[in-house]
């Protein structure tokens, strides 16, 4: 008798893991890929922003930085409208590091920022890839496992 209500138990979980859980598995996988990206790319952008000379400008990208790391921590959604935002403004940056005077470390540097960002455009493409293919299972599948769940729908970068 245990052993059939085991065997159940392990039927149902293996069917809601497949059916439920597989795409929001994949979303918190190239989520975490995604994150690892930008740190690195933080950390380069921490060693090149003290050559601008606008200080406001040095403040903001600081600012919106630790938004964008403060809100992953709440939702993917929030984070991603942060990371948005900040994507926003670093583009003006490089605009103003392409056109200063460069030594061969901030050189180096700008040219690791730009694979980065090559990098970190296809890895938030494929985050929305994933997250499309999860709301879909959302409306595909019954609504009782997912209230259980709790999963909702995501956003994805192609909205903002």
């Amino acid at each position: 008798m245990i052993i059939t209500i085991a065997v159940v138990f392990l039927i149902l979980a293996y069917y809601i893991i497949t059916v439920y859980l597989k795409e929001y598995i994949e979303v918190t996988k190239v989520y975490k890929t995604l994150r690892k990206m930008l740190s690195y790319r933080d950390v380069l952008l921490i060693k090149i922003l003290p050559d601008i000379k606008n200080k406001k400008q040095k403040e903001n990208i600081m600012n919106l930085i630790d938004d964008r790391n403060k809100k992953s921590n709440i939702s993917y959604d929030d984070a991603i409208v942060a990371d948005v935002t900040l994507n926003n403004e670093l583009k003006k940056v490089y605009i103003e590091i392409e056109k200063m005077q460069k030594n061969e470390l901030q050189s180096e540097i700008f040219q690791k920022l730009m694979i980065m960002e090559k990098q970190i455009k296809g890895v938030r493409n494929k985050y929305s890839s994933v997250v499309e293919k999860y709301n879909l299972s959302l409306t595909i599948h019954p609504k009782v496992f997912i209230k259980l769940l709790h999963m909702r729908p995501l956003d994805t970068y192609k909205k903002n």
